[in-house]
């Protein structure tokens, strides 16, 4: 088995749902259970891909793409699974709204041990450590870059994002070397629109305690308030519900397993089908509610 990762950088806000929520929320996003992080799930991303490969014109191109997704009976031949099993895309770094600097990229120690993970799975080594907050003390701290425009001109101590005014705790290099890995998987070119890019993010990012990340995540989300119009120009009748969606910015990191091809296409590799989906970078849509502009993403592979 042979693995590629992934980054994915949402472009408008994002909104993978679960069904209907039992809080005021009538429509949350996709969280996972035990963080409340948000999350994509692996069988989105593989069913926007599967539909935007489909339809090649090449005869090999075809065989790859029926032994990388699979193929069901009813489309003549024997059924088999696909070759390719995609894995929850998981959240590294949240947008969120900062009183300097506009907006601020947050990360956490649980959040960049999931990065780690998964870059040392792809044979990443000499990866930095996390920062180590405090308990001893009620006031929340963070740690931000060298060059950060999120400290206040008038006092260098602490950062204000949404509500929560956070201490800065030392050592910024822990910062810079995140902002750096992460700023090159997003932008790993060498022209001016890739530059510009990276010297945004390492100005804006910013790692804080697992506590304050899950504290954002469950209230720093949007949410948006949507109505249903009917023919004459009237709301309908209970057509009014609360949506939360994650917000542009955004920043997910994933994985795709590859094996041999099955069936009458055994003779292709995992390396050949992984890079045939995972060759370029792709801009696609995700989630539901593709007519009000939710769900445009980016997906870079490494």
């Amino acid at each position: 088995m042979e693995m590629r990762t992934f980054i994915l950088r949402s472009r408008s806000g994002l909104h993978c749902g679960i069904g209907q929520g039992l809080s005021d929320i009538d429509l949350p996003t996709a969280k996972e259970a035990v963080s409340g992080y948000p999350f994509v799930p692996g069988s989105s991303i593989k069913g926007v891909l599967r539909d935007l490969f489909d339809g090649q014109t090449d005869p090999d191109n075809a065989q790859k793409f029926l032994a990388a997704f699979g193929r069901p009976s009813q489309d003549g031949g024997p059924d088999f699974a696909s070759a390719l099993s995609f894995g929850d895309v998981r959240l590294i770094c949240l947008p969120v709204r900062s009183y300097f600097g506009t907006f601020a990229y947050l990360s956490s120690p649980y959040s960049l041990n999931i990065l780690k993970d998964i870059l040392e799975r792809a044979r990443s080594e000499g990866l930095p450590a996390f920062p180590d907050f405090p308990r001893e003390t009620n006031t929340y701290r963070c740690v931000v870059t060298s060059g950060s425009k999120l400290v206040p001109h008038t006092r260098d101590d602490r950062i204000l994002l949404e509500d929560l005014d956070l201490l800065i705790q030392g050592n910024s290099t822990l910062a810079d070397s995140w902002a750096e890995i992460i700023s090159n998987l997003l932008f790993p070119g060498e022209d001016e629109h890739s530059q510009q890019g990276k010297r945004m993010f390492l100005e804006r990012f910013v790692i804080v305690d697992d506590d304050v990340m899950s504290f954002l995540c469950e209230t720093a989300l949007p949410v948006a308030t949507r109505i249903r119009i009917g023919e004459n120009g009237v709301v309908l009748q209970g057509a009014l519900w609360l949506e939360e969606f994650v917000p542009p910015e955004a920043i997910f990191a994933g994985t795709v397993f590859g094996e041999n091809g099955a069936g009458e296409y055994s003779d292709l590799t995992a390396s050949e089908l992984l890079d045939f989906v995972c060759a370029d970078p792709i801009d696609c849509q995700l989630g539901g509610h593709a007519t009000v502009g939710r769900g445009l993403v980016s997906i870079r592979f490494s």
